[in-house]
């Protein structure tokens, strides 16, 4: 069975790109552009995992990983968080809600697939 994956990203450039990856490598492929879209979505499909931009819209993502991981229903679902804020003290934030990696922007394919599969245990 195909893995979920959602990817919360507010660009569509870069939402493609990750979308291409992960779906020439099997996975079944989800899509947000904004925090709200992304919490109905995650509620709608229970993903395996989320893929998770901090600066978009509407609910930033930090806010969004705060909610997944307070929720007993759906805070086991493992959040890669991917940034371009590669301050530490922003790093240290999206661990400290609770995300299970960072991968910082611009990151290649072959960086994403590794985290994605890590984190699927694959």
């Amino acid at each position: 069975m195909q893995k979920k994956v959602l990817i919360v990203e507010d660009s569509k450039n870069i939402s493609f790109m990750i979308e291409m990856c992960l779906k020439t490598n099997g996975y079944q492929v989800f899509k947000a552009s904004d925090g709200v879209e992304a919490m109905v979505k995650i509620f709608d499909i229970i993903p395996d995992l989320i893929l998770l931009d901090i600066l978009i819209p509407k609910l930033n993502g930090y806010s969004v990983c705060e909610a997944v991981k307070s929720n007993e229903k759906i805070s086991r679902i493992p959040i890669i968080a991917m940034s371009a804020k590669t301050q530490d003290e922003d790093i240290q934030k999206a661990f400290e809600l609770g995300v299970s990696d960072y991968l910082a922007k611009p990151f290649s394919p072959a960086e994403l697939l590794s985290a994605v599969r890590k984190h699927l245990n694959e």
